[in-house]
């Protein structure tokens, strides 16, 4: 029983402790085109957005403390929103430092990434195969 509670007690101690970042996803495309959004990882889903030209979306998110964080994403382009491309958005072994911003700029030449302010770098092609 003892045993228990000294267990509980450092679960939630770690989830308390637990930090988190955000992903920021902008529709760069060309003016009047609209970009379909669909993120999730293995604990969360935050559904279907679209977002017109110059739009954000936006989600904040808690590592798990064994930093086993993966964020995924789908966005879609085009007539129909044919055009697509998956990647990974977020992946907490990869970073270093908590409350990581990630931003990623989905243009008409690709999907570009910024990690904690950096210039958008040129990540993906649309249709790459990862």
């Amino acid at each position: 029983m003892r045993l228990t509670v000294i267990l509980m007690v450092v679960c939630l101690y770690c989830t308390e402790q637990a930090e988190g970042g955000s992903v920021f996803i902008y529709n760069n495309l060309r003016h009047g085109k609209f970009l379909k959004v669909h993120c999730k990882s293995g604990d969360n889903d935050w559904g279907w957005h679209v977002r017109k030209y110059d739009g954000l979306y936006h989600f904040s998110f808690k590592d798990h403390i064994l930093d086993k964080t993966l964020i995924w994403c789908h966005l879609w382009r085009g007539r129909n929103f044919k055009i697509t491309q998956t990647f990974v958005a977020y992946e907490s072994k990869k970073y270093k430092s908590r409350h990581t911003w990630m931003r990623w700029s989905a243009r008409e030449s690709g999907i570009y990434e910024s990690i904690g302010g950096k210039p958008f770098q040129f990540r993906y092609n649309w249709g790459d195969k990862l």
